[in-house]
């Protein structure tokens, strides 16, 4: 009996020793263990107006001699304001002795209104170590990151611009203008407008027009349009070139990030042409008549001119010269000439003008060439017609004739 007491007893010594020294062993490993080496990395790929794609790498590298146990690693993110926007699970591993371990896991993440462009992020786990395979000590840890989505705004697609332009009609307050911008936008989130400015200027850098800026949102991967409405001053008509300049920005204003790309772009236009302006598809309506009265001496004649101005502004005639003139065959003989008054012709109005001519007899029987009387008798009224405000003139002239039978017979 007493020989069994003997040998517990010293069975428990010896485990007592030995656990002693295991403990005693396995305190001074774990003090020498070096913590892992953690570095932590956001890739985003691409931002849309609603999410954002991204992968995240831990790197985790053992500077021991010995295997790491990682486990229960993860991130979380959170805004500035404390709430949490993704939960990041890793699968765990071992971490061979003087190795290192990429942990990675790629993510989209959806959000909604305003997002701060930083993250705050927290990675957390535990690591620990295997002592002859049986013991195992663990320590958490924990590691505070911030992520800024700054870079990734860097490499924004400017959106590109096409012009289209056009006058569109002539008023009394000026020439009417239409312009479409055409912006193409290459990235995957919403981009506005921004301060654009649009006017027209002649080639010598004469400002003929500008226009109230316009804003609006750029789809993305898409194409948007935005029509602009304005007036020209006449000048734009007297121009030889007319240069449409549209400069502004493109705003992103995205996750708490605010970016603006620069933009501008030019187009030639083509001077318009006033006839057409006035008159589109109608035409300046013209009337000419011609009233002969025997006198004593020579022949009296009235010569009248009825104008109709089918146009949305008031017209002016200027410059009206009535001739009266023989011809035979390629040569004219004039026979009088005098001016008219000039004129202005409201809108849908019409205006009637005469001019009275004498002409002596002996003028008559002398107005042929090499003949007494001509092949034919020609009333002529020349003039132009234009714009208040615009040089370029609409010149006009008229014929009639008249068959100098009636005087032979």
């Amino acid at each position: 009996m007493g020989r069994k007491i003997t040998i517990g007893v010293l069975l428990l010594i010896v485990l007592i020793i030995t656990n002693a020294i295991i403990g005693g062993v396995f305190v001074y490993f774990i003090q020498t263990v070096h913590e892992p080496k953690i570095d932590v990395e956001f890739n985003f790929s691409q931002i849309t107006t609603d999410d954002m794609s991204f992968t995240a790498r831990i790197s985790m590298k053992n500077e021991n001699p010995f295997d790491l146990v990682a486990k229960n690693v993860s991130i979380i993110g959170k805004t500035s304001q404390g709430d949490t926007i993704f939960d990041i699970q890793f699968v765990g591993g071992t971490i061979a002795g003087q190795q290192q371990r990429i942990f990675s896991s790629n993510e989209t993440v959806s959000f909604t209104g305003d997002l701060s462009s930083k993250i705050y992020s927290s990675i957390q786990g535990i690591f620990g170590v295997k002592f002859a395979g049986i013991f195992e000590k663990t320590v958490p840890f924990r590691l505070n990151i911030t992520a800024s989505f700054q870079d990734l705004l860097h490499n924004i697609s400017p959106p590109t611009l096409d012009l289209f332009a056009e006058v569109t009609d002539i008023t009394e307050e000026g020439v009417l203008f239409h312009t479409i911008i055409t912006v193409e936008n290459p990235n995957f989130f919403e981009m506005f407008l921004e301060n654009i400015i649009t006017q027209v200027e002649t080639e010598t850098g004469t400002l003929v027009g500008e226009f109230s800026q316009i804003q609006g949102v750029i789809s993305p991967k898409g194409t948007s349009q935005f029509h602009l409405n304005g007036t020209l001053l006449y000048d734009a008509v007297n121009a030889k070139m007319l240069t449409l300049q549209v400069t502004g920005n493109a705003g992103v204003h995205l996750m708490g990030i605010d970016k603006s790309i620069a933009l501008s772009a030019d187009a030639h236009l083509i001077v318009p042409n006033i006839k057409q302006l006035l008159f589109h598809n109608e035409s300046l309506g013209i009337t000419l008549s011609f009233d002969v009265k025997l006198r004593l001496r020579g022949f009296s004649t009235v010569i009248g001119l009825t104008l109709t101005n089918p146009s949305k502004i008031p017209i002016h005639a200027n410059d009206l010269l009535c001739s009266f003139y023989g011809l035979t065959g390629e040569n004219k003989k004039m026979i009088d000439q005098k001016s008219m008054e000039p004129t202005t012709i409201s809108p849908g109005q019409q205006d009637h003008l005469q001019t009275q001519l004498f002409v002596p007899y002996i003028k008559i029987f002398t107005s042929g060439t090499k003949t007494i009387f001509p092949d034919w008798f020609v009333i002529q009224i020349d003039g132009n017609f234009s714009v208040a405000g615009v040089n370029q003139l609409i010149p006009v002239s008229l014929n009639a004739t008249v068959n100098p039978h009636f005087l032979r017979s």
